[in-house]
């Protein structure tokens, strides 16, 4: 039975390596990759449910369009014109503006391979458009970084395994990433302390030496009361300091104004435990502080990011083989993505194109004159589950001319686009992968057949410009003749050979490449940033429940969902303390509706004895959208009211 390489192409931690084993055009099994240096062989249950993934009949298998958007009343066409309708349309608004500004594009992140840069690449190639820009996991938290950091290699996950001292300051990885939990064991074996910090009891916390329920938001208070701690008991590391970081002394100065009896109350960590976490951090070293994306997506994330990456320049633990701060790398930044980076063809008055940042894309599009925006193309992305402000996004909708969505499925974004375009899935193509945090670098091989009439982002960007090409000569100046493959190739530089070690990417097909460890440049050093010490949550009375929002060990965003290996048809579950639960006159199996003035969902309530009194979690999915609650790119600043619903509505 042959087997192929391939790497699970989803923006999460693992980018895992597979081994699928294919028999008769089918998939029969998927392993682990064990030549895969960080996954070891291992992975999570999504990835050994992709068997049913393959052929799920739920995929979308021909291009649809909708007769009036919105009504469910949808005509199969052929590609010929789903293309012509497209192409049409794009030359009517150049003509109708005189440029491609009314055009652009919502690029998710439901597959992180290089080809699917193709969209960037398409849109490029018809000169000045509308694009976005920015990235929508972490925007805060690299902002943050760059400042106090600048570029420095993203530490070695798996050194993780020889680090003195592990906190994780709002990661889960127990659920987002279970490939890291097999270092976090390793050095728990050397006698390593493990030590949580998160408002939510997660699977991480319960496996945790030390577990610090913490209030939402303050983070970085804590972190400046371990600091202030630190100083006290003189035990930074003094060289490193003088030698490695910029104002360090007014850091100091800053933090020593710090009241650790208020910092208590506003963080409900207890002044003892804070002085009990302060001497971790002077007697276990090397340090690793892990910042989840969580920490990040609040209105005081950027505080929170340089809060806690202070401590590992306290520690002196920056460089250090087992030590430093983890967050995400930036190892794509080191290939040319020569389809994201097409060069933008010219226009004879327009210089660039309008830029929209991402993380509040709907906002951002809707503000647009001169031209508004007209069509927008959404690939790898469901952007009325995922993202927030959802009555942005239904009032940008509603002055488009044409939405043009390619999935593998028929998502809420896709049943109100006018429309839908088959995607390939990954077994179904050729692409080349990184992750964002570990620095290996693998293959993914086309192992199946296309899924009834399924293509590629690639296949159908090359189509779609050879019919604009037709109707407009020269209207695009996109290679419509080069290969994936050719794509691929592409991306290796003589840079890129020298960091993996590589003279043939050829090896890729037998195993995947690591990374070569790079040194912080000798002229680096740490920048201190003031602390704002007005970091805390107001409440409100009218919503007086913080509302957080984890991912699923089952689901990724609302992907997955129709698996029935990993899911069932129940209604979604509410988590609610104790308290909430008493004030309301809810039981455990109580019928409920969590609301604000954004919109309102209804689920099945759990009692969560470990929850505090002003918290409500429920975790992220796509048949139950709970991000249209959110209004602010800040997601974990969302707060709602609950209600108990008659069992009869």
């Amino acid at each position: 039975m042959p087997t192929f390489r391939s790497t699970c192409p989803r923006h999460c931690y693992g980018s895992c390596g597979i081994i699928s084993h294919i028999n008769g055009n089918k998939l029969t099994r998927v392993l682990g990759d064990l030549e895969h240096g960080f996954t070891r062989g291992r992975l999570c249950p999504k990835g050994y449910a992709l068997v049913q993934y393959s052929l799920d009949q739920n995929r979308l298998k021909y291009p649809m369009k909708q007769l009036l958007r919105g009504s469910s009343e949808w005509r199969r066409i052929s590609w010929e014109e789903a293309y012509t309708m497209i192409a049409e349309k794009i030359l009517d608004l150049n003509l109708r503006y005189g440029s491609n500004l009314a055009l652009g594009y919502f690029l998710g992140k439901g597959n992180a391979g290089f080809l699917h840069q193709a969209v960037k690449g398409m849109f490029a190639s018809l000169g000045p458009h509308t694009k976005p820009v920015g990235d929508i996991c972490s925007a805060a938290g690299d902002r943050a970084l760059f400042e106090v950091l600048g570029k420095v290699p993203h530490p070695d996950p798996e050194n993780m395994a020889d680090a003195g001292l592990i906190v994780l300051w709002g990661a889960n990885p127990a659920i987002t990433n279970i490939n890291q939990m097999k270092f976090i064991y390793e050095a728990r074996t050397k006698g390593t302390p493990f030590i949580v910090i998160d408002p939510i009891f997660t699977k991480s916390a319960q496996r945790a030496d030390v577990y610090l329920q913490i209030n939402p938001g303050t983070d970085a208070l804590l972190a400046w009361g371990i600091a202030k701690i630190i100083f006290e008991r003189d035990k930074q590391k003094k060289d490193f300091l003088e030698q490695k970081t910029i104002g360090w002394e007014e850091f100091r100065k800053e933090v020593e104004q710090l009241n650790l009896e208020e910092v208590s109350t506003r963080t409900g960590v207890s002044a003892e435990a804070m002085k009990d976490l302060a001497g971790y951090y002077i007697n276990f070293r090397p340090v690793i502080n892990w910042l989840g994306f969580g920490c990040q997506r609040n209105r005081y994330g950027e505080q929170t990011v340089k809060a806690v990456s202070a401590l590992n320049a306290l520690t002196g633990d920056y460089g250090i083989p087992g030590g430093g701060l983890y967050f995400r790398n930036s190892d794509i930044e080191d290939f040319p993505q020569s389809l994201g980076n097409l060069p933008e063809k010219k226009h004879p008055e327009i210089l660039s194109s309008r830029e929209i940042e991402v993380s509040d894309y709907a906002s951002g599009a809707l503000k647009l004159k001169d031209p508004p925006l007209k069509l927008l193309w959404i690939s790898s992305g469901n952007p009325l589950a995922q993202d927030h402000n959802i009555p942005a996004w239904k009032s940008l909708f509603s002055q488009l001319e044409l939405i043009v969505t390619v999935d593998l499925y028929l998502t809420r974004t896709a049943e109100q686009s006018d429309l839908i375009l088959p995607a390939a899935s990954f077994f179904e193509e050729e692409d080349l992968h990184i992750s964002f945090w570990h620095h290996w670098l693998s293959m993914n091989q086309k192992v199946l057949p296309a899924f009834y009439q399924a293509k590629s982002d690639l296949q159908i960007t090359r189509e779609l410009v050879a019919k604009l090409n037709t109707l407009q000569p020269g209207f695009s100046d996109f290679p419509v003749e080069k290969e994936p493959l050719q794509w691929i190739e592409s991306e290796f530089t003589s840079h890129i050979y020298d960091l993996y070690g590589l003279d043939n990417p050829s090896i890729l097909y037998e195993h995947p490449v690591k990374r070569k460890k790079e040194e912080n440049h000798s002229s680096w050093k740490y920048v201190f940033a003031k602390p704002l010490f007005d970091v805390f949550r107001p409440s409100e009375q009218q919503y007086p429940y913080l509302l957080l929002t984890p991912q699923s060990l089952l689901k990724f965003h609302t992907q997955y969902e129709t698996l029935d290996w990993l899911n069932s048809d129940q209604k979604p579950v509410i988590e609610i303390s104790e308290k909430i639960a008493h004030q309301h006159h809810i039981n455990d199996g109580s019928e409920i509706e969590i609301f604000n003035n954004q919109a309102f969902l209804r689920g099945i309530a759990k009692i969560n004895e470990y929850l505090p009194n002003d918290m409500i979690v429920m975790e992220q999915s796509g048949n139950y959208p709970v991000n249209e609650l959110l209004e602010s790119f800040n997601f974990f600043d969302c707060k709602v009211n609950i209600r108990r619903l008659n069992k009869y509505v």
